[in-house]
């Protein structure tokens, strides 16, 4: 794989990273490093040419600016005693090589582009770009983050700091960065005293700290390490440090603007410096997101384990009819056992079709429309029971988990069932009524008991075959076998005394596997909520190994 291709794999899959991580700052940690490489080496790797960029950072009063100043030869960047002393980046430049608004010039990306002070001098030579970072402790949150954003885009760092101030902590968390980027640095020591062993006590020391952080000094400019800058060497003129006391700074700036091969060198060695550090910077990242992946499985167990047991639980509920109040099973029992309808049942539709017309003239209306409505009342009511016992379970054992404990602070209603349930299950119930309906009038055309069907009628027909569903004497034990019982046989031999054994038998299991495909869909569409609320961390990703391939691959890329 190629090097661009890599790069731009990589900062696909940190964009995927920013969209889908579950908090901001996770996400901004994504985000600083896929600028860095969509905008600093993607650009960098297509053109080693282009203009050098070297950025002075450095604590909010440490000479920084100073320091510009002396490099530019003129007062162009703010000093002094307000703090902080650079509000806005300021940039000096040969007039070919000022950034553009297109994205190929230097500083591509820079998300701060209309805030960067571009100060051309056409009396320097091109290709390399001088930018006086803001201070990165500033007070102001907006300073800090475009300091750290230079150093992404840097391809030199000039580090400055003072002779009390270098051991500070704030100052190495972003030299860190710089280390794990890769990039080229030179210190400066600012306001050095001006006795040579109090002066070589503190270099002394200060290399020690590089060291034991581990920094890329060496090799910067050619030989150049840490320059020292003596107390008091200040131009009233420029506002800067002596030029005098910083020329080894100068000369070797000039040298990289008259040096296109060592220009091309530094580049070079930055790019490949960061191009190294891409796995170390990767790996948090992927490390992240494989641990809210695992975070993720756990919480989708539990959403499962708890679903599904309440389904189980609801299904025995379901094939023992045990969720119907026994007066409804009653009202249908005296019903069905009682005048005509019961002549059907010991004597079969043969017998009694003459006089079929007759049956049920002086019979009282059948109370199946009330009967139905109550069945299915109490299994709605059985439905919401289980699905709101497997929320209130799945919710308490989530709000132990942080990412769970998020989502349930999203949607505060998944400790219970979602309040539209039980309208929609009343909906759905109405349509597998009249699927059966429709399922009784074919089989009775089929079979040709039209006259006796109707005779006995739709409603009367399709709720003992709800109920049929609902009651059989397979899952009975005990004391169930009463009322239960009774119901189950007689609703059996009434529907096979229409439509026949084998008939009856495969309609009840239709009917069932489609109350069963509802049942399915209204308890997927309750554990989605959890999903849902849980976010992008809820789906399967292999975003963390696809980061870890990437950066590798962008680290070791094919031969250039």
């Amino acid at each position: 794989m190629g090097l661009s291709q890599a790069l731009s794999d990589l900062a696909a899959a940190l964009e995927q990273r920013v969209e889908t991580a579950p908090d901001l700052p996770r996400a901004e940690r994504a985000e600083q490093l896929r600028r860095h490489v969509s905008e600093y080496l993607l650009p960098r790797a297509s053109d080693l040419s282009a203009p050098l960029v070297v950025v002075l950072l450095g604590s909010t009063g440490v000479g920084k600016s100073s320091l510009f100043n002396a490099i530019a030869g003129a007062r162009l960047s703010e000093s002094g005693l307000i703090r902080p002393t650079t509000r806005r980046p300021v940039a000096l430049v040969h007039p070919d090589d000022a950034p553009s608004d297109a994205e190929n010039g230097p500083l591509p990306g820079f998300s701060g582009r209309d805030q960067l002070d571009v100060r051309i001098d056409q009396g320097i030579t091109s290709g390399v770009m001088v930018v006086d970072a803001p201070d990165f402790d500033s007070v102001e949150r907006s300073n800090r983050e475009l300091a750290v954003e230079l150093l992404e885009t840097a391809d030199l760092v000039v580090f400055v700091t003072t002779v009390t101030r270098y051991a500070d902590q704030v100052p190495w968390d972003i030299l860190a960065r710089a280390r794990q980027r890769g990039v080229p640095l030179l210190a400066v020591i600012n306001r050095m005293p001006t006795d040579p062993s109090e002066e070589a006590a503190v270099m002394a020391d200060y290399r020690g700290l590089i060291e034991r952080g581990e920094l890329d000094l060496q090799g910067a400019f050619g030989n150049l390490e840490v320059v020292s800058v003596p107390e008091g060497a200040l131009d009233p003129a420029t506002d800067g440090l002596q030029r005098q006391a910083v020329e080894p700074i100068l000369d070797a700036i000039e040298r990289l603007r008259r040096d296109d091969e060592e220009r091309r060198s530094i580049a070079r060695r930055s790019l490949d410096n960061a191009l190294a550090g891409l796995p170390e910077a990767v790996e948090r990242i992927a490390a992240e997101v494989e641990r809210e992946q695992q975070a993720a499985a756990s919480l989708r167990q539990t959403l499962e384990t708890s679903y599904q047991a309440a389904r189980r639980e609801l299904n025995r509920e379901i094939e023992r009819g045990t969720f119907l109040r026994s007066e409804v099973l009653r009202q249908w029992l005296d019903f069905v056992n009682a005048g005509p309808l019961a002549r059907y049942v010991s004597e079969g539709v043969g017998r009694v079709a003459a006089g079929i017309r007759n049956l049920f003239r002086p019979s009282p209306a059948p109370p199946a429309p009330e009967v139905r409505e109550a069945a299915f009342s109490d299994l709605v009511t059985s439905v919401v029971r289980h699905a709101d016992t497997a929320a209130s379970r799945t919710a308490a054992v989530w709000a132990e988990e942080p990412h769970g404990a998020m989502a349930l602070a999203e949607e505060a209603g998944l400790w219970g069932v979602s309040s539209g349930m039980a309208s929609q299950l009343d909906g759905e119930l109405a349509e597998w009524m009249e699927e059966i309906g429709d399922e009784i009038q074919a089989i009775g055309a089929e079979r040709k008991v039209r006259a006796q069907a109707a005779s006995i009628g739709l409603n009367v027909l399709g709720t003992s075959a709800i109920l049929a569903v609902f009651v059989h004497t397979g899952g009975l034990t005990g004391a169930e076998l009463g009322i239960g019982a009774a119901t189950a046989l007689l609703n059996q031999k009434l529907l096979e005394a229409i439509f026949g054994e084998g008939n009856v038998s495969a309609f009840v299991n239709r009917a069932r596997a489609r109350l069963d495909r509802i049942l399915d869909a209204i308890f997927e569409a309750e554990q989605q909520r959890f999903l849902s609320a849980l976010g992008p961390m809820a789906e399967n990703t292999d975003l963390g190994t696809e980061l870890r391939r990437a950066a590798h691959a962008a680290a070791r890329p094919e031969p250039r």
